[in-house]
């Protein structure tokens, strides 16, 4: 109970579990409870003697034994009570309660993981930019911006280190936002960002690259630096009439910025709405596309750079529509790692790949040396239970030594028993292992020293400028000499000029393969490469040769060559 002086007159045993150890009686109110409040507890107390309300509800915070707790209060005035004659007080400790309310909104709108808005939050600072974007004519960008290879980074250093990624990677990205501006997390390893009064879709772009540069510096991690890329969509309320139809652009232009490769961004335009039609109709098509063996092999040759002979080839799948333009490899291969097809698509290829290379080593006779064939091989095979089975298959027919498997560095940096386990077994089976694309993923030291590596093929975008860029000789020349070191081969890919493949030739690259030797080509004209190789240009066709030719009409899946070739 109060006086009219703001001083406590009686106070129930029960004030003790609010106040602590206090003295009450007798003391001032507004001196029991938090600076912050004092004030607006006077003036309420105040009010309510001169004719206000005769009760009201509030919620202060109280001081108690040095700490404070917040309290809901509900004042009565009862001083026309003869039995009370004063303001009554009653306090309740919602301090628990309200933190968990202030959890649950929490929880609601921001990602746990990052503290970061999350999409529902998201979504309603949209429709809100929206709507003043019309009034004050502004408009109103969304980018989704998505971390390449995540996946990897989890299964090669743990989710504890992935977490720790994603949680730098949003305070980064925050950092470099205006404070208008709204980054967001949306799942996994996505990102978002609101980029709020902007003048003209530019501004969105220029931020789309400043993001991409900004996350493509190293982050300091528990295990050491790491890097990683991100490719961004960009849309603006130009092309979307409100919040879910910008996310769905952000969405499809970030699927052509990732299909464009890594560290790219692209903006919504209409035709993606096509492409992604085109997309699910794919998706739709390639289970029954396997079944029915409607994809075909192209084979693009490896040679000897100094001498030009061809050593071997690497087998290309490719899907033809009938009389529709080819399906890319880079959207039906992502598509069946997405759909785990990539399994059974795999098992095709490397089957009739080697097939194939069996007839061509007939050609080639006993006495020359057999080409090989190298075919690509993804995560999701090698965890296959089959594929140790698959590859016993594919080596009946060829010679020794014979038949290489690419792996990329991301593969090869799954640090499990299984994987080393399933590597030392294809070793045992005489299998060659090459590092595809090296240089592009997490390339390290470690695992060429401890996996059975027998090759290295340097990605084409280091040899694209190799004639003119003398950081790109001085990278290049570094392989070659970490690969001699270690008594590794390499094959440079991606060759289009002699200028590249004579200063290749100059550091002691053996192999190489591109455009300047040959285009991907049919299984007919690897046979009569083989026979230029050889000298054989003889009008009589061997039975081996017989055999070969009827079996390419046999296969179901033709494909016309694209781009003509040379030898």
């Amino acid at each position: 109970m109060v006086e009219d002086d703001d001083t406590v007159r009686y106070a129930s045993p029960s004030a003790r579990a609010v106040f602590g150890g206090a003295p009450l009686t007798g003391a001032a109110l507004p001196e029991l409870v938090g600076s912050r409040d004092r004030r607006r507890v006077t003036e309420g107390l105040t009010a309510m003697r001169r004719g206000g309300s005769p009760e009201t509800h509030d919620h202060w915070w109280v001081l108690r034994d040095g700490d404070r707790i917040e309290v809901e209060v509900r004042c009565s005035d009862l001083r026309e009570d003869p039995t009370v004659r004063g303001l009554v007080i009653t306090l309740r400790d919602v301090t628990e309660q309200r933190r968990l309310e202030h959890e649950l909104t929490e929880r609601a709108f921001h990602d746990p993981l990052t503290g970061l808005p999350n999409r529902t939050l998201l979504l309603e600072r949209i429709e809100r930019a929206l709507l003043r974007g019309r009034r004050e004519s502004t408009l109103t960008c969304l980018l989704f911006v998505d971390l390449d290879d995540f996946k990897m980074v989890n299964d090669t250093m743990g989710h504890a280190t992935g977490d720790r990624l994603l949680t730098d990677v949003g305070e980064r990205l925050s950092g470099a936002l205006r404070r208008s501006d709204t980054a967001a997390r949306l799942g996994g390893d996505e990102f978002a960002v609101l980029m709020e009064d902007a003048r003209q879709p530019l501004d969105a772009e220029l931020l789309a690259a400043q993001v991409i540069q900004t996350l493509g510096r190293p982050f300091s991690l528990p295990g050491g630096p790491l890097s990683v890329s991100a490719s961004v969509g960009v849309a603006t309320a130009r092309d979307s009439t409100d919040a879910e139809e910008l996310l769905t652009h952000a969405d499809l232009a970030l699927y052509a910025a990732k299909g464009a490769g890594k560290r790219q961004w692209r903006r919504f335009q209409p035709r993606l709405r096509v492409r992604m039609v085109e997309r699910h109709d794919i998706r739709a098509r390639l289970d029954r596309a396997i079944d029915d063996a409607e994809f075909a092999l192209r084979y693009q040759p490896v040679v000897g750079i100094e001498a030009g002979e061809v050593v071997g080839f690497e087998a290309l799948a490719r899907w033809p529509r009938g009389r529709g333009a080819p399906v890319p490899p880079e959207h039906f291969i992502a598509l069946a790692e997405e759909t785990g097809h990539i399994a059974p698509l795999g098992a095709w290829v490397l089957e009739n790949a080697a097939a194939d290379m069996a007839g061509l080593q007939r050609l080639a006779g006993e006495t020359e040396r057999p080409p090989y064939v190298s075919v690509n091989v993804s995560a999701r095979q090698l965890g296959d239970n089959g594929f140790l089975d698959v590859v016993r298959g594919a080596l009946r027919d060829l010679a020794p030594g014979t038949l290489q498997l690419e792996l990329t560095e991301t593969v090869l940096m799954r640090q499990d028993a299984q994987m080393q386990a399933m590597l030392r077994s294809l070793k045992d089976m005489g299998v060659q292992i090459a590092v595809d694309d090296f240089g592009t993923g997490f390339s390290s030291l470690r695992y060429l020293r401890e996996f059975p590596v027998d090759a290295l093929k340097i990605d084409k975008t280091f040899i694209d400028d190799i004639a003119v860029d003398p950081r790109q000789v001085a990278l290049v020349q570094g392989i070659v000499n970490l690969a001699g070191t270690l008594g590794l081969d390499v094959v440079a890919e991606g060759i289009e000029d002699s200028a590249q493949r004579d200063l290749l030739a100059g550091m002691g690259c053996g192999f190489g393969q591109g455009y300047l030797f040959a285009r991907p080509m049919t299984l007919e004209q690897s046979e009569f490469l083989l026979r230029r190789r050889d000298g054989k240009r003889s009008r009589r066709t061997s039975s081996a040769s017989v055999r070969l030719r009827a079996r390419t009409r046999r296969r179901k899946a033709r494909l016309t060559c694209p781009c003509p070739w040379t030898a």
